[in-house]
């Protein structure tokens, strides 16, 4: 072996190792960051009692996420529903858990690109729920707000069950490692 051909093989044998370590290195910072962003994302979503969403929204909806019409659908009354949601307060939570939980779409995409999809439609179910609680808001003034508040609140507290059970059935396609976690949280 010449010596041009050891120096080479040497250069290269250290342009490699090099190379590793920067790898490894930057590996390390994302799986770090990517793990506190999903802590903070976890940290930013206030609690609601599922199983009030769950109840509320099978009123308006079935299984699938139709709009009920038969006799049974529609069956609790607005102080039934504002009991069970926690009243204006609670349908603010809601609104700021949107934004989480597109948020949380919108991290996946990262490793998951048909995450893409679902955070659009999320978006767009934010969209919605944000409009039937300005409707609330605004009723809240000229007193008609215990009149409507079923009429409202009903469809948006259905569409927040649907985006919740989107996020889920998206992790779960992705098999995030963290699914447990997020199925107790949302």
């Amino acid at each position: 072996m010449g010596l041009h051909l050891i120096v080479f093989l040497s250069v290269i044998a250290v342009f490699l190792f090099a190379l590793t370590a920067v790898a490894g290195f930057y590996w390390k910072k994302s799986r770090t960051t990517s793990k506190s962003q999903w802590e903070q994302l976890i940290a930013r979503y206030t609690f609601v009692d599922r199983d009030s969403i769950q109840q509320i929204a099978f009123d308006h909806i079935d299984g699938s996420g139709w709009v009920r019409n038969d006799e049974a659908a529609r069956s609790l009354n607005s102080s039934e529903i504002w009991k069970l949601i926690g009243g204006m307060q609670g349908l603010d939570v809601l609104e700021k858990n949107c934004a989480v939980l597109i948020d949380m779409a919108c991290y996946l995409q990262r490793w998951y690109p048909e995450a893409m999809t679902t955070a659009d439609q999320l978006r767009k179910s934010a969209e919605e729920i944000q409009w039937h609680v300005g409707r609330l808001k605004s009723a809240v003034v000229p007193g008609k707000l215990e009149s409507e508040f079923a009429d409202y609140a009903r469809p948006a507290i259905a569409s927040y069950y649907l985006m919740t059970r989107r996020v889920l059935a998206l992790y779960e396609g992705a098999n995030f490692p963290e699914l447990i976690k997020l199925q107790r949280t949302i």
